[in-house]
């Protein structure tokens, strides 16, 4: 009666011992390996990375020899952004079939990710030569190149797949990013051109606007930067473009807005900060731009642009001993920024060292000719040395690039005071009060001034006039004056 059962009992028996013989004489489990595979797929696709992990785990109980395994194992860790073990499951995947060109290419993007850009190279390096026309290949290649600053040797590889695939958008906009960089700038505007009719983006739009940014047009910068938000409302390096244009054009209120916007956003790091205060710096605003540098310093205790900066700063502020400790931090790295130069120049001309600031200012501007506040600094030397031409020159030149420098404007016209220029120098006041009109220093500058000209040329429109300047002043500085105005205007009714 139960013979039969033993019969499938033994029956069973036998398979089992085979399928253990299977598995220890089969070095490939191809046939299991592509159903746990397959099952593992599903989940990915469903982004169910955990599960797809655990099903090719399973797989690996099986066999650990199995090149399939491992590079779904590594899509998972990659999605997950556990990206050391995806580097490695990749690259066990790579040992056991060196010929996937697509294991390599994932490789080598998952070590662009992690910055190690030189081993993402040879990584592309195999899958070329399993591969050799493959746009998307060529395009990663390029990465790791861009990554390495091998500028036209990465720009070499993106036309490559470019020419392979004319829409590669991908590698049409690093071509242009490369482009900029080497300086091809009309190669790269036909390019970007292209990019923003046909595939327009928050990239594109971005590296649009920083390369009218580097031919000079703000304008078109800002308009295309504006547009990169509209397209991500998280794209940061559109914000500092942004307030970095904004700054260039004295525009203290819309470069502050875009900063401030961002880090609304939390799109908060140490670049936003750095960049931050370098616009507030060429804004003439040191002591909010300290609060930029220090946030900086807070995250990077060894950040040498932020040092220089708040070297600046703290000469600009007067906290020389400050000053001194960041240019000893930011000079022993040798970084050569511009604003240890400046603040070498200020704490020069305060220790009565005149002709060595000039030669620091002088070096900041032929290092950054667009820190034209340098020539405010170089009229107040001049200034200390009597040299009347280059003190016209210097603050002639300051409020050419920054027309709306106020102390430049008050401090040239005291100058032209002391000359005896009162006309021009209440030509230059009266621009500085359209700028601040309820500054009093200005208003009472610009009284005195129309003071000392109408007792050159009495009539009374002019005396009303200047007596209609001290009627705007709450810290009037001169009482006596108006005065002898008042009396000269009552003379003048009582002639009439």
């Amino acid at each position: 009666m139960f013979g039969w059962l033993r019969k499938i009992s033994d029956k069973i028996k036998d398979l089992n011992i085979c399928v253990d013989n299977y598995k220890k004489e089969t070095e490939n489990q191809v046939i299991p390996s592509v159903a746990y595979v397959n099952r593992a797929k599903k989940h990915i696709d469903a982004m169910r990375y955990e599960d797809a992990k655990k099903i090719l785990n399973e797989a690996l109980e099986i066999s650990q020899k199995d090149a399939l395994v491992y590079k779904y194992l590594g899509v998972c860790e990659e999605r997950l952004g556990n990206y050391s073990a995806s580097i490695d499951a990749y690259r066990k995947s790579a040992a056991l079939n060196p010929q996937d060109k697509n294991i390599w290419h994932k490789l080598g993007l998952v070590q662009i990710t992690v910055k190690d850009y030189l081993n993402a190279e040879k990584s592309f390096i195999e899958a070329n030569r399993i591969s050799p026309i493959n746009t998307d290949i060529q395009t990663g290649w390029g990465m790791s190149l861009l990554k390495q600053q091998k500028i036209a040797e990465a720009h070499e590889k993106f036309v490559n797949a470019i020419q392979i695939n004319r829409y590669n958008f991908a590698a049409m906009l690093l071509a242009a990013i490369s482009e900029v960089k080497l300086g091809k700038y009309d190669d790269a505007e036909n390019k970007l051109n292209f990019l923003v009719n046909a595939n327009p983006n928050e990239s594109c739009m971005f590296e649009f606007a920083n390369l009218y940014f580097l031919k000079e047009n703000y304008e078109a910068a800002i308009r295309y930067a504006k547009k990169s938000i509209e397209y991500n409302p998280n794209m940061l390096p559109a914000y500092i473009l942004l307030g970095k244009v904004y700054s260039m054009q004295f525009d203290y209120t819309n470069s502050v807005k875009y900063f401030t916007v961002a880090e609304n956003r939390e799109l908060i790091n140490t670049i936003l900060y750095l960049e931050w205060g370098n616009a507030l710096i060429r804004l003439y605003r040191f002591a909010e731009a300290q609060k930029m540098y220090q946030k900086v310093l807070s995250e990077d205790t060894e950040n040498s642009d932020a040092q220089a900066g708040m070297a600046l700063c703290a000469a600009e502020i007067n906290d020389f001993e400050k000053a001194n400790t960041y240019i000893e931090y930011a000079d022993a790295k040798n970084i050569g920024n511009v604003f240890l130069l400046e603040a070498k120049g200020i704490l020069a001309f305060t220790q009565n060292k005149t002709d060595e600031a000039i030669k620091y200012f002088k070096q900041a501007l032929e290092k950054e000719p667009k820190n034209t506040y340098n020539y405010y600094r170089l009229a107040k030397c001049y200034q200390s040395l009597e040299n009347d031409a280059m003190i016209r020159d210097s603050y002639d030149k300051i409020l050419k690039y920054n027309p709306e420098c106020v102390a430049a404007y008050i401090d040239y016209s005291k100058y032209l005071i002391s000359k005896q220029e009162n006309k021009d120098a209440q030509r230059k006041l009266r621009k500085a009060e359209k700028l601040e009109p309820d500054n009093q220093e200005i208003l009472n500058l610009l009284f005195y001034t129309s003071y000392i000209l109408v007792k050159e040329r009495v009539c009374e429109y002019n005396v009303k006039e200047a007596i209609a300047i001290a009627d705007k002043i709450t810290d009037f500085k001169y009482p006596e004056l108006r005065s002898e105005l008042e009396g000269l205007l009552k003379g003048i009714k009582n002639k009439e």
